[in-house]
């Protein structure tokens, strides 16, 4: 995915699948609740499905495809 169609998805609850040395790899399923721009790329951060209040971190180079959840 690119960084374009990355930043389209603040905001929505989506299945994110991660390259297999990515934290929390294979699959992250929750809301994308922002982003911000690092110095080696786009990081998102997700409230995971079923733990409301916790936040994880992704790098967008971790990211192979989104999906609507």
């Amino acid at each position: 995915m690119n960084v374009e169609e990355i930043r389209g998805l603040k905001g929505q609850t989506v299945t994110l699948r991660l390259l297999p040395d990515a934290p929390g790899a294979p699959v992250v399923t929750g809301r994308v609740l922002g982003m911000i721009e690092a110095a080696d790329g786009l990081v998102l951060t997700v409230e995971p499905n079923g733990a409301p209040g916790k936040r994880i971190t992704v790098h967008h180079q971790h990211i192979t495809s989104a999906m609507p959840a």
